[in-house]
């Protein structure tokens, strides 16, 4: 979360390459081959989505939780990739985005990035000219 839209600009690029995992619960009966098959990528409604890492978790009755990582992230394209396959999200947890953890931040808290942190993933010069920007 920044109040600098050309960070977050910069930052939510499939450009930078980075993996963005999430943990997701959804509803219906996952079929393993199926999720394996999202290695090489899918075309849902002439849409093309890259490779997609996702593995079961755990089954329980008719919810299931499922591991992904993906470097895209398009615009909701965990929900659209999965409801291709027939299963409803009913839950989206995104544990990482590149090098930023989620780790132990309880809900609706905040943690800085510092400032050598953020350098270091996006460039001295970026990071420079958005580190002093406060609104």
């Amino acid at each position: 979360m920044t109040n600098d839209g050309a960070l977050a600009r910069r930052l939510e690029l499939p450009s930078t390459g980075w993996i963005r995992r999430y943990k997701v619960r959804v509803h219906g009966e996952v079929e393993p081959e199926e999720l394996a098959a999202l290695e090489k990528g899918v075309t849902i409604d002439r849409v093309s989505y890259g490779q997609i890492r996702a593995s079961l978790e755990r089954q329980q009755r008719s919810n299931a939780w499922i591991a992904m990582a993906l470097r895209e992230g398009k615009n909701r394209e965990v929900r659209r990739v999965l409801e291709h396959l027939g299963l409803r999200v009913t839950r989206l947890i995104r544990l990482s985005y590149g090098p930023f953890q989620l780790g132990n931040l309880e809900r609706g808290g905040v943690a800085e990035v510092p400032k050598k942190v953020l350098a270091e993933q996006l460039g001295a010069t970026d990071a420079a000219a958005h580190a002093g920007r406060r609104r």
